[in-house]
């Protein structure tokens, strides 16, 4: 497939964009907050990790449950040694570069998804100017590095060269890409692999339900769904030990421990934090909640929780409302793509299940897909006008979540949330 030259010249001012845009947010960091500061974010347990301090700081801090965190670790103990950046200083060059990433990649996956050339810049203004963007692309947390994965995975298993062959007669080379976009799906987050199993659902036999047809869909399917998953989990599996390598800690979890142990004592990973199922809609939602508004100790993770006040009610309001829309969207996206918004619902049902208050520091995993959704959703309804209420909604956006980041910001400096500096 040839990229015509204008699109490469949006790829990298879109590239350039972000890394501006990233290294001004940088710049207004004062450091890395304290634990709980900057939302119920552990960003003290994180940089431990990071920094190579210890592997496993809490019992619930990031393992197993987050595959290639460990090995990102490793190689950037190994990068910063080399490079003589020490501490932050190459995470905080590093983060802006993958905001400018993420955004190629969001571009590059709405025109797959034959969005025009304006509708796709105004839908990419969109996702930048999100609170989950702007919130989670340059601070300490393993969240930051989700989009791109899913991304990734989201343009293999939307490529309409690709499914068909897949879903015709696989091949080898099919069957190994299939897999990697399975592990590259759950890299960050185990639970992300829904993305690359909601794909290979045959969606249009969903939509009118034909119980001996779907029967024969899925078996037919289900040798190549299967061979393509025990290459994801190889591929991970391979990613793990080579975070072991360098590490070479005696106490790291063990790979797939989430899934030994999900039932009995690594539960801890699903509890702590109050709320209900309502908190859930803030995995979508499009406003940050002010970071002032938690209520309890942040050094007791049970006394954690959004608090439900008037200055909270835009981020519940922002969520509802993108959920409405995603699901609305379901009519009018194709079978192909059908896995995009599925995957922003299983996100808000997920995250019921947990009940936690804290459903947005998840946020940055499910943003990408709603504003596609939400796309797909008004190129059907308002195609002529999308690209510039895409547009006008981002200026809206970008001014309303930067106030409220600037503010959170603030807020931790004068009360000195703030962990020692890192050497």
């Amino acid at each position: 497939m040839t990229i015509p030259r204008v699109d490469l010249a949006l790829f990298a001012i879109v590239l350039l964009l972000g890394i501006i845009f990233g290294a001004v947010q940088v710049s207004s960091m004062p450091g890395v907050p304290s634990h709980g500061r900057y939302h119920p974010s552990d960003m003290d347990d994180l940089q431990a990790q990071l920094l190579g301090h210890t592997v496993l700081p809490k019992p619930y801090a990031a393992a197993s449950d987050h595959p290639a965190w460990i090995t990102i670790c490793g190689f950037y103990q190994t990068a910063s040694s080399a490079t003589g950046l020490r501490g932050m200083t190459l995470w905080n060059i590093a983060t802006p570069v993958l905001l400018g990433v993420n955004l190629c990649l969001f571009l590059g996956l709405a025109r797959q998804l034959r969005f025009t050339r304006s509708q796709a810049i105004g839908l990419t203004a969109v996702f930048l100017a999100t609170g989950a963007t702007i919130t989670w692309s340059v601070v300490l947390e393993t969240h930051v590095l989700a989009p791109t994965g899913l991304l990734l995975a989201a343009l293999i298993l939307s490529n309409r060269r690709f499914t068909s062959r897949l879903w015709g007669r696989p091949t080898p080379e099919s069957l190994a890409v299939f897999g990697l976009a399975i592990a590259v799906s759950a890299s960050i987050t185990i639970t992300n692999i829904m993305l690359a199993l909601l794909a290979a659902l045959p969606m249009n036999v969903f939509r009118h339900p034909n119980p001996p047809r779907l029967v024969s869909r899925m078996t037919s399917r289900l040798p190549t769904v299967t061979t393509a998953f025990l290459v994801g989990i190889g591929i991970l599996a391979f990613v793990h030990l080579i975070g072991w390598y360098l590490t070479q800690d005696r106490d790291m979890r063990q790979f797939l421990e989430v899934l030994v142990k999900g039932a009995g004592d690594g539960i801890l990973l699903l509890q702590g934090g109050p709320g209900s199922r309502w908190e859930s809609v803030l995995a979508l939602s499009w406003i940050a909640p002010p970071m002032d508004a938690y209520t309890g100790s942040p050094e007791a993770l049970d006394l954690l929780a959004l608090d439900r006040s008037w200055p909270t009610v835009p981020a519940y309001l922002s969520g509802l409302v993108v959920l409405m829309l995603t699901i609305c969207s379901l009519r009018t996206c194709s079978a192909r793509v059908l896995f995009i918004p599925c995957f922003a619902i299983f996100g808000v049902v997920l995250h019921a299940i947990y009940g936690f208050g804290e459903s947005f520091l998840f946020s940055a995993n499910y943003t990408w897909a709603t504003v596609l959704s939400v796309g797909l959703l008004g190129r059907r309804i308002l195609s002529n006008q999308l690209g510039w209420l895409a547009v006008t909604l981002a200026i809206l956006l970008v001014i309303t979540n930067l106030v409220i980041w600037n503010h959170g910001i603030d807020w931790i400096t004068a009360n000195e949330y703030l962990l020692p500096k890192a050497r």
